[in-house]
């Protein structure tokens, strides 16, 4: 504990190889980050005290990008992952979006939104996925089967969980978006997967 994403994911990588693994006796390649941890952010610096998504209208959002890299290089356009598509991303970071469960609004008013608002899709599409795997008919008993995945049904399979997805499903709020998980905007808009 005790340094950046400690117990997380992001911290966890970087412990292993700036603390456990044996000095020069790695590789180490600094990836992509509008692909691998993609966070939808602006990498240009702002008029605001942080950064900030560049806005469509600096006037009524009340600040600007100003002209220099938040890395020190002097052109940073190849890490403008606000512009990036999701679908060319491979893992998602989402603390400038804001986290499924909160329901974000996705930075209206900058060009993150779409960004934003397609990351979050993507979390509700695999959302969508797990449960449908859970309402998948669970195998007979003594039936024989070569599909693993399909023996592992079972444990999740009965009325109460088929009717809670369904119920789960059922949010108003843009549904292309949010495939039926949010009423509204914000955590209290947010539908629980089994709560």
């Amino acid at each position: 504990g005790g340094f950046y994403g400690d117990a997380t994911f992001q911290g966890i990588v970087p412990y292993y190889y700036e603390d456990v693994a044996p000095p020069g006796e790695h590789n180490e390649l600094e990836l992509d980050r509008c692909i691998y941890n993609q966070m939808a952010d602006n990498p240009r610096k702002s008029t605001h005290k942080f950064p900030r998504a560049t806005p469509l209208d600096p006037q009524v959002m009340g600040y600007s990008d100003k002209n220099k890299c938040r890395d020190g290089r002097k052109d940073c356009r190849d890490t403008d992952c606000q512009r990036t598509h999701p679908k060319d991303s491979i893992t998602t970071h989402f603390t400038f979006c804001n986290k499924p469960w909160d329901c974000s609004a996705g930075l209206p008013g900058t060009v993150a939104l779409d960004t934003c608002l397609g990351l979050l899709s993507e979390w509700y599409g695999v959302r969508r996925e797990l449960e449908d795997w859970w309402l998948l008919p669970r195998n007979e008993a003594g039936e024989a089967t070569n599909d693993v995945s399909f023996s592992q049904r079972s444990f999740y399979w009965n009325q109460r969980t088929i009717d809670r997805v369904q119920q789960k499903r059922q949010g108003s709020l843009q549904p292309d978006v949010y495939k039926g998980y949010c009423d509204g905007i914000g955590e209290s808009g947010y539908r629980n997967m089994m709560g």
